[in-house]
C-alpha cells in the first residue's frame, strides 16, 4: 500500500546515508514503485513516497514538486463538492513557514503529507482531522524520522524492544490508546497533528480538536433531515472523486445508508463475509437485493488467516489482535472490483450512541465514568488473567484512565465521546480499514467534513439507544429501514419502540439462556474466532506464542501463557488475549528481532 518516510536531521549534518537505505528497503518489501529526493534543505532531508500500480488515490504514495522550492510526499485523497480536491489541499500545505491551521482544519477526508521547503530549509507533517492514515515518529538526538509504514522506521531504533506498558494494555483491552506503540520510542501521531522542523528546533501543535458542542437550536426531525442531506452529499462527493465505487455490506444500519445514499446503487458491487446463514448474511442480500446493488456472499475459511497474519500485523502495525482481522482474506476480492470503498467506519457511534448509556449520561464524576469506561470494554477476569501474563499489575488500566481525565471538561460524557472517537474509533476499529489498503482504499463518509461538524451539534440524548440515527435513515432512505435489521431482527421502518423493545427480548433471552449454558441467537453469530483457536488456528497460534523465542522474550510470563492458552482450549473464552498475545509475537518477530525467523507462511 501506498505511504512515504522522511528524517529531518537535527544537526545539520546529512542524515545516516545507511539507515536511510534500510528504511527505503524495508519500504519495498512489498513491491511497491517508489520515488525519493535526498540532499534537501541543504542537506538536513530526505524524503521518499511508494504506490501500488493499481488500488491507489491518483495523487497518493508520489512526491510533488510545489512551487516556491517545496517538495511534498502526499497520501489519502480530499474531496469537495466537484470530487478529488488533493491538488487544492497541497497548495495549503506547501509552504510550512506559513500553515493556515484554520484552513488545515477545513481539509476534507484522509491525508497525511511530509512538506520540505529548500529557502529557508524547514518541514512539516501534517495529518487529517482523524488520523485515518497513521503516522508514525521516532525522535532521535540526531534527527525525526517519520513515515506511514511503523516498520520502515526500525533501521532508526539503535535497541528495537517492546514497550512494556504497551503490552499491559494490549493483553487487557486488546486496543492501544493516544500515542502508544507496541515499540519502545516510537510514537503514533494524534490526529490533526502538525509537526514543524527548522534547524535544530521542532514544535508540535494540533490544527482541529473533536469537541462535542451540543446545539438545542434545531428541532429533532430539522436535525435528522439536515444530516440525511450531509451524509448525501458525503457519499456524492466520493462518487464524483473515483470511478469504481464499492461497498462492504453488513447487516447493520451504517454501510446501508451509504449504499441508499449513492446516486446509482446498482452500478455499487456490494460485498459480505460471514458464517453460513448468518443474519449479517440475510440481511445484507435482502438489502442489496432491494437496492439493486450486485451483490457477493463469501463464506469463512479459517485456514486462510494465518498465512496473513503477519502482512496484518505490518498493516495495522500491531495495534489489533489477530482474531479480529476479517478483512484479511478479501481484501484482494475488493481491490479486483473497485477503486475504493465506502467505509461504513463508526457511524452506529457517531448517530447511534453506541458510547451512550443513561447512567453515563447522568455521571457528574469524570473518574468514575472513565472506570467505568473500563469495566464496559474489560471484564473482570480479562483483568485477572493479565496479571497472570504481565508484571504491570494494572498499568494499563490506570493509563486508560488517567488519559480520559487529562482534560477536563464541564459534562463528562462529552469528554468521554471525544476521547472514544479519537482512540476507540481511530486505534482500534480504523485498522480494519489498514488491513483493507493492502489492496483498496477507502473513503468514511460519516466523517466528512460537514457531516461530522453537524452531528458534533447534536445532543446526546437524540442520539441515544438510535433514536437519531433511526429517524435521518428512514427519512432519507426510506428503502433502507424495510430490509431486518441484524441487531433486532425487525425493519428500522417499524420505528424506534419496536426496535427498542426487541433488543430488550435480546438482552433477556440472552441472559436466560447463559444461565442454561446455552448460546441464545447463533445466527447473531458472524464469525467464531474462538472456535477457530481450538482448531484450525490451534498449530499456528502454538508454534507463535508457545515458541521458544516468544516464551523466552521476556515480554510475558511463560507459565501465564501456557495457562491462558490451556483454559481456552477446555472451553473458557479469552478469545482477545490470545489474538493480542499473536500480534505482539509476530510483531516483535518483524520489528524487534535481529534474527528473523521464517514467516508462517515459510514454516507452512
Amino acid at each position: 500500500m501506498s505511504g512515504w518516510i522522511t528524517v529531518w536531521s537535527l544537526t545539520g549534518a546529512p542524515p545516516d546515508a545507511e539507515r536511510w537505505a534500510a528504511s527505503v528497503r524495508l519500504a519495498q518489501r512489498h513491491g511497491e514503485s517508489l520515488s525519493e529526493a535526498t540532499g534537501l534543505a541543504g542537506g538536513a532531508a530526505a524524503i521518499a513516497a511508494w504506490r501500488r500500480e493499481m488500488g491507489e488515490f491518483p495523487h497518493a504514495g508520489k512526491i510533488h514538486d510545489r512551487p516556491g522550492g517545496a517538495r511534498v510526499a502526499w497520501l489519502g485523497q480530499c474531496l469537495e463538492d466537484d470530487g478529488d480536491a488533493s491538488e487544492e489541499a497541497m497548495r495549503v500545505l506547501e509552504n510550512p513557514g506559513r500553515l493556515d491551521e484554520d484552513a488545515i482544519a477545513k481539509l476534507n477526508g484522509p491525508f497525511s503529507a511530509v512538506i520540505v521547503h529548500e529557502s529557508p530549509a524547514r518541514a512539516a507533517i501534517v495529518l487529517d482531522r482523524h488520523r485515518h492514515l497513521p503516522v508514525y515518529i521516532v525522535r532521535r538526538a540526531d534527527a525525526v524520522v517519520a513515515s506511514t509504514d511503523m516498520r520502515a522506521l526500525t533501521p532508526w531504533l539503535d535497541n528495537p524492544a517492546l514497550s512494556a506498558q504497551a503490552v499491559d494494555l494490549f493483553l487487557r483491552c486488546g486496543e492501544l490508546i493516544d500515542g502508544l506503540t507496541l515499540l519502545e520510542d516510537v510514537e503514533m501521531l494524534p490526529g490533526a497533528a502538525v509537526v514543524r522542523m527548522e534547524g535544530g528546533d521542532v514544535a508540535r501543535t494540533r490544527h482541529w480538536t473533536m469537541r462535542h458542542e451540543p446545539d438545542e437550536r434545531k428541532s429533532f426531525n430539522e436535525l435528522a433531515d439536515a444530516l440525511g442531506e450531509r451524509l448525501r452529499g458525503a457519499v456524492r462527493r466520493v462518487e464524483r472523486a473515483m470511478d469504481r465505487v464499492g461497498i462492504t455490506l453488513s447487516g447493520g444500519l451504517d454501510s446501508r445508508f451509504l449504499l441508499g445514499m449513492c446516486e446509482r446503487p446498482q452500478d455499487v458491487p456490494s460485498f459480505t463475509w460471514g458464517l453460513p446463514r448468518c443474519r449479517d448474511i440475510t440481511c445484507a442480500a435482502d438489502f442489496a437485493r432491494r437496492i439493486g446493488s450486485p451483490h457477493m456472499v463469501k463464506h469463512w475459511t479459517p485456514e486462510d488467516f494465518p498465512p496473513l497474519w503477519e502482512r496484518g500485523v505490518e498493516a495495522t502495525a500491531g495495534s489489533i489482535g489477530v482474531d479480529i482481522m476479517y478483512m484479511l482474506p478479501f481484501a484482494n476480492l475488493l481491490g479486483e472490483h473497485c477503486d475504493v470503498i465506502l467505509n461504513g467506519l463508526a457511524g452506529d457511534a457517531l448517530l447511534g450512541g453506541n458510547f451512550l448509556k443513561r447512567a453515563w449520561l447522568r455521571e457528574s464524576d469524570m473518574n468514575s465514568l472513565a472506570q467505568a469506561s473500563w469495566r464496559w470494554r474489560v471484564r473482570g477476569v480479562d483483568d485477572e488473567v493479565a496479571d497472570l501474563l504481565t508484571p504491570g499489575k494494572g498499568a494499563g488500566r490506570s493509563m486508560w484512565i488517567e488519559s480520559i481525565g487529562r482534560e477536563g471538561c464541564e459534562r463528562p460524557i462529552l469528554r468521554l465521546n471525544d476521547w472514544l472517537y479519537e482512540n476507540r474509533v481511530f486505534r482500534n476499529t480504523n485498522c480494519g480499514t489498514m488491513l483493507q489498503r493492502r489492496r483498496v482504499e477507502s473513503h468514511a463518509p460519516f466523517f466528512d467534513r460537514d457531516f461530522l461538524d453537524l452531528v458534533l451539534r447534536a445532543p446526546l440524548e437524540m442520539r441515544l439507544r438510535h433514536r437519531l440515527y433511526l429517524a435521518a435513515m428512514n427519512r432519507a432512505c426510506s428503502e433502507a429501514g424495510r430490509s431486518p435489521w441484524q441487531r433486532t431482527g425487525l425493519p428500522p421502518r417499524w420505528g424506534l419502540h419496536a426496535n427498542l423493545a426487541s433488543m430488550a427480548f435480546h438482552r433477556a433471552w440472552r441472559k436466560a439462556m447463559g444461565a442454561a449454558g446455552r448460546e441464545a441467537f447463533p445466527r447473531l453469530k458472524v464469525a467464531d474466532a474462538g472456535a477457530w483457536m481450538r482448531g484450525a488456528w490451534r498449530e499456528c497460534i502454538e508454534a507463535v506464542i508457545l515458541s521458544e523465542r516468544a516464551l523466552d522474550r521476556g515480554a510475558t510470563a511463560p507459565d501465564g501463557v501456557r495457562e491462558v492458552w490451556r483454559r481456552h482450549l477446555v472451553g473458557e473464552e479469552f478469545t482477545r488475549t490470545i489474538g493480542a498475545l499473536v500480534t505482539i509475537e509476530l510483531l516483535a518477530r518483524t520489528m524487534v528481532d535481529t534474527v528473523k525467523m521464517p514467516t508462517l507462511v515459510e514454516q507452512a
